[in-house]
């Protein structure tokens, strides 16, 4: 028994950590720290010590046809040992198809084919894992013509896996307000002792239909809580966890109340029968289809992966189904499939895709992105980036986020090459992101950093013979850059929100990037023409008195002792023994 949490989020940080008597467990996006930097959990680790903490997984893809991501599994498995947590959990959906990383929880058809799949790879999972795993359900703007409903195809899914279920609630409601049913009567038909964790978040509205957005509190739709009752009268729940990813309140009181109803609720404080409302309005189940189409093979997911994110592919199919049906690689009945979605739903999904990627986008390169909001050139660039940046799989970046915005850089300082007028500051700005980001994504720098920040703190202060006789070498944590403009004032303004023009070229400036070993922090520092070419001979191969006699003979040694000291402080070198 868990009790009431909710998850870890940097951005709620010091407000969780503040009430941590208030909040029974936490759970952790285990995508953030798994194919991820090595230091990325140190922040997270120090709660284990009073709190338990819960990996929950985004891209085990359990519903693709296709083999089992079993890297992946193994990493999340590996950080569910590490935290020691009671079980671990992912969704029943697809997350990728084709070579494509939607990065979104897509909906499946419910089949006997994909009962049998789902199924398979579950066991795989909690054979790789070793402990309890969990499959949720998730929300579905559109649904496949399909031979069974959605509570069928859970159950049969949990019960032949033998998993347990992670029941969200607020999807549940979200599809039973989408798709007019009665959430209550799919309440009935699940296997409710396979119930380990509930989820709760508050959704919004928007044309017409509820989104699954985290954003706001579960009393967005009350009808949650009446759920979350009528359920712990008919199961032993172990957690509940409260959901919020965006939209954070500044009064951290507002989550605080949801996670003590949520209490109250679990622990029995509201004793009274909670009976099945009447919906007249509302159908037991959703209509089902006379007749099911093939949705199931490889060929489908691909073909409806293209569709989700290449520009456009989606209109041209539901106006030339045939043409397009057969370039996507679809037999005539795979095609009315796809079609029978509804461009719609079809366009509205991809386009929660894009808003998704460039949302991450703008995470990961804030002040290249508010620069092109303040010149109203975001809209023109966002939709370049997705139109000519398929999220394809690419092994050489540790997640798709990271993937994300380097290729959104690189379409920065190649729109910047392309249009003159551009090029100052938007070439600065992109580059200036882009090294950061190499530097605190990557796993030889940041492991670089660590290991020189050991020697820093292993040894004393070295004195003033022995940095004349070391010999001074950097590390792949370090980057030198020359700028056309004073790029760190100018970044630092634009993520204060300061309106600022546009740097002019003359004052070019060189900056000294240095990972540091924290958490995704590195520093940069503007550096001389002289500190520059200083850095450029610090491999090890000479020592500072020749250094010094290589670059300034005239002026001896001890100008470059004491920059090499402040160098060495900021862990952007360290000192070799002279050679015997």
């Amino acid at each position: 028994m868990l009790g009431v949490g909710i998850g870890y989020r940097p951005e709620l940080r010091d407000q969780q950590l503040k009430f941590m008597d208030r909040i029974d467990w936490f759970e952790l996006i285990a995508d953030r720290y798994v194919r991820s930097v090595p230091e990325s959990f140190e922040r997270a680790l120090p709660m284990l010590d009073t709190h338990p903490l819960v990996p929950h997984a985004l891209e085990m893809s359990i519903g693709t046809a296709g083999p089992l991501d079993v890297r992946y599994c193994e990493e999340v498995a590996e950080l569910t040992r590490l935290v020691r947590a009671p079980f671990t959990s992912d969704h029943l959906c697809l997350t990728q198809a084709g070579g494509m990383e939607l990065g979104q929880l897509t909906p499946l058809p419910f089949t006997e084919a994909g009962v049998r799949r789902c199924a398979a790879k579950t066991r795989q999972v909690q054979e790789i894992v070793g402990l309890p795993f969990l499959l949720e359900n998730i929300t579905y703007p559109f649904a496949f013509r399909s031979p069974m409903g959605e509570a069928e195809f859970i159950t049969r899914v949990v019960t032949d896996a033998d998993c347990g279920l992670l029941l969200d609630l607020a999807n549940l409601f979200i599809n039973s307000q989408n798709h007019r049913y009665d959430p209550y009567a799919f309440l009935d038909a699940l296997p409710l002792e396979r119930v380990i964790q509930v989820h709760l978040a508050g959704g919004e509205r928007r044309a017409g239909q509820w989104i699954d957005s985290h954003s706001q509190r579960v009393d967005a739709h009350p009808e949650v809580w009446s759920l979350l009752e009528y359920l712990v009268q008919r199961t032993r729940v172990r957690a509940i966890l409260i959901e919020r990813d965006q939209n954070f309140p500044e009064e951290f009181q507002e989550m605080l109340q949801d996670i003590q109803r949520a209490q109250e609720i679990l622990h029995g404080a509201h004793r009274a029968p909670v009976r099945r409302p009447v919906e007249d309005a509302a159908p037991l189940w959703p209509e089902r289809p006379t007749e099911a189409l093939p949705v199931d093979a490889p060929e489908f997911q691909s073909a409806l992966a293209r569709v989700l994110v290449e520009a456009g592919l989606g209109r041209r199919l539901v106006a030339n189904p045939q043409v397009v049906g057969e370039e996507l690689g679809l037999q005539p009945e795979q095609t009315e499939a796809l079609v029978a979605v509804g461009a719609e739903a079809l366009t509205t999904f991809a386009h929660d895709l894009a808003s998704k990627r460039l949302m991450l986008v703008s995470k990961m390169a804030p002040a290249s992105c508010r620069w092109l909001q303040a010149r109203k050139l975001w809209h023109e660039l966002a939709h370049r980036f997705v139109d000519e940046y398929a999220p394809r799989h690419s092994p050489e970046f540790v997640n798709r986020t990271v993937r994300d915005a380097f290729w959104f850089l690189q379409l920065l300082e190649r729109t910047a090459e392309q249009r003159p007028e551009l090029r100052a500051p938007l070439a600065d700005i992109a580059r200036f992101e882009r090294v950061q980001l190499e530097l605190s994504s990557k796993a030889v720098p940041v492991q670089s950093a660590l290991d020189f920040r050991r020697a820093y703190e292993s040894r004393p202060a070295p004195s003033l013979e022995d940095v004349l006789a070391a010999r001074p070498v950097t590390g792949p944590h370090i980057r030198v850059e020359r700028f056309e403009c004073d790029v760190t004032g100018l970044v630092r303004r634009i993520n204060e929100g300061q309106a600022v023009e546009d740097a002019s070229p003359g004052n070019p400036t060189v900056v000294l990037f240095t990972k540091a070993p924290g958490f995704r922090n590195v520093r940069h520092l503007a550096i001389n023409e002289r500190t520059r070419r200083l850095l450029e001979l610090c491999d090890g191969t000479r020592t500072t008195a020749e250094l010094a006699s290589l670059l300034s003979p005239a002026t001896g040694a001890l100008p470059f002792v004491e920059a090499l000291r402040r160098l060495y402080e900021l862990n952007a070198l360290t000192f070799a023994a002279a050679a015997s």
